[in-house]
C-alpha cells in the first residue's frame, strides 16, 4: 500500500471522526487530497474502436499531495541548475530549534517559521561578514522542512551555501577554505540570540511564556560540504511540491497498522516504526503549511531582487551573466562567444500528455467527453469507428 492509499482508505474516517477538532487549514488541505485523481474534480472519457473505455481524473496539484508536484520539482530542478549552482564547492547547514519551542511554532507557523529563516539567514550573514572569520556577502538559499525521519513535528531549515562569498566592495570573490566555511558553536549561538531578541520585539506574550532554560542552552546547527551542490539540490527538491511522506510504499500488518519505514540518520541503516493509520495521517497533518507560504528562500546575492550582485559574483567567477530574454538581444561575452547567458524568465509550461493507450488494444484512444469540478460525470457512450 502507498501513502496515497491510505488516505483514500482512511482519510474519510479521520475527518469525519476528528473534523470539528481539526484545524480549518488540515480540513481545507485532507479534502483536496481526498478528491485528487477522482471524478470530484473532473477528468476526460477516453474510448476506443475496440470498445474499450477509459476515465483519467484531475490531479488536485497541492502542494502537500503525495502524487501530486514531480513535474513541477523536476522544472523547479533544472532551472535551479542553471542559476544557482556556481562552479565552487558547496555547503549544507542545517539550523534546528530545540524540543521546548517546537509546540509553539506548530501553534504559530507563519510568524515561528519566518523567524526560523530570518535568525538562521542572519545568523549566517553576521559570521560570514566578520573580517575574523569569512569577511564576505553569502548568498543562501534556504528550504524549510518541519518533519524528523519517523514523521514528527521537528521543525529545521537547510541552506545551500556557496563556499565564499563577495567582498565588501564587491570587487573580489573571498573563497572559504576547503571543507570548512563557518564555526558552529558561534552560529548556534548568534542564531539563539537573534530569534530571542526577535521575539520578544513581535511576540513578547510568547517569549514570557517560553522555558528560561531554552536562551541558555546551545541550539543544533549542523554544517557539512556538499561538492558540487548537485546531490544536495536535489535532496532538497525532492519535497519542494510535497510534504513528508511523498508516496513511499507502507507494509499493512495484520492488527492494521501500518509499517513506516526510514533511513536512520547516523549509520544509514534503515528502521521502521509501527503505526495506527489516524496516527500516521495525523503526524503527516502537522506539516501542513499556511496557504501561500513559501517553503524555498534565497538571501543575499540569491535574493531575487539581488541580480546585479549575482551576476558581478558570476563574472568574478568567469560564468555568463543571467539575463532576460531583451538583455540577451544587446549583450556580448568578452571573449566574443555568442551564445549568452541563461534566461531569467520562467520556462515553459510543460504540455499534457497525449491520449492514453488502449489497454486492450494499445492504440490511442480517442477523448469523447470533458467535464470540469462540479459537473456530472459523462455516461458512457460506444465511440464512433
Amino acid at each position: 500500500m502507498r501513502f496515497s492509499e491510505l488516505l483514500a482508505r482512511h482519510g474519510p474516517a479521520y475527518r469525519e471522526r476528528f473534523g470539528p477538532a481539526l484545524p480549518r487549514r488540515h480540513r481545507e488541505v485532507l479534502d483536496r487530497l481526498l478528491a485528487c485523481r477522482t471524478p470530484a474534480l473532473g477528468g476526460e472519457l477516453y474510448g476506443c474502436s475496440c470498445g474499450a473505455f477509459h476515465y483519467r481524473y484531475h490531479s488536485c496539484n497541492d502542494r502537500h499531495c503525495p502524487r501530486c508536484g514531480r513535474t513541477d520539482a523536476d522544472a523547479w530542478l533544472e532551472q535551479a541548475r542553471q542559476r544557482l549552482l556556481l562552479p565552487v564547492p558547496y555547503f549544507l547547514l542545517t539550523f534546528t530549534v530545540p524540543e521546548a519551542l517546537r509546540h509553539w511554532l506548530r501553534s504559530h507557523p507563519k510568524p515561528g517559521y519566518d523567524l526560523l529563516f530570518a535568525a538562521s539567514a542572519g545568523a549566517l550573514h553576521d559570521l560570514a561578514a566578520n573580517p575574523r572569520r569569512l569577511g564576505a556577502q553569502l548568498g543562501l538559499l534556504g528550504v524549510l522542512h518541519t518533519w524528523s525521519r519517523t514523521l514528527i513535528h521537528h521543525p529545521h531549515v537547510h541552506y545551500l551555501v556557496p563556499g565564499g562569498g563577495l567582498s565588501p566592495d564587491q570587487r573580489q570573490w573571498v573563497a572559504a577554505r576547503p571543507n570548512f566555511l563557518l564555526r558552529v558553536e558561534p552560529l548556534s549561538d548568534r542564531f539563539r540570540n537573534r530569534f530571542q531578541e526577535a521575539l520578544a520585539r513581535e511576540c513578547p506574550e510568547a517569549l514570557a511564556a517560553l522555558p528560561p532554560k531554552l536562551w541558555r542552552q546551545r541550539w543544533v546547527v549542523h554544517s557539512q560540504p556538499a561538492g558540487s551542490g548537485e546531490g544536495a539540490l536535489s535532496y532538497l527538491s525532492r519535497y519542494l511540491f510535497k510534504t513528508a511522506t511523498g508516496d513511499r510504499g507502507l507494509t499493512v500488518l495484520p492488527d492494521g497498522r501500518v509499517r513506516w519505514p526510514y533511513r536512520e540518520s547516523g549509520t544509514g541503516h534503515w528502521r521502521h516504526v509501527d503505526l495506527e493509520p489516524f496516527e500516521l495521517i495525523r503526524r503527516f497533518l502537522q506539516h501542513v503549511l499556511p496557504s501561500g507560504y513559501t517553503r524555498v528562500r534565497r538571501f543575499g546575492w540569491l535574493h531575487p531582487a539581488a541580480r546585479g550582485r549575482l551576476n558581478r559574483v558570476r563574472a568574478l567567477l568567469h560564468q555568463a551573466p543571467l539575463l532576460t530574454k531583451r538583455e540577451q538581444q544587446t549583450w556580448q561575452s568578452p571573449d566574443g562567444d555568442p551564445d549568452p547567458a541563461h534566461e531569467l524568465e520562467a520556462p515553459e509550461p510543460r504540455l499534457a500528455t497525449g491520449a492514453p493507450l488502449c489497454p486492450r488494444c494499445q492504440q490511442p484512444m480517442r477523448l469523447l467527453a470533458r467535464w470540469r469540478r462540479g459537473q456530472p460525470l459523462p455516461a458512457l457512450a460506444r465511440p464512433p469507428p
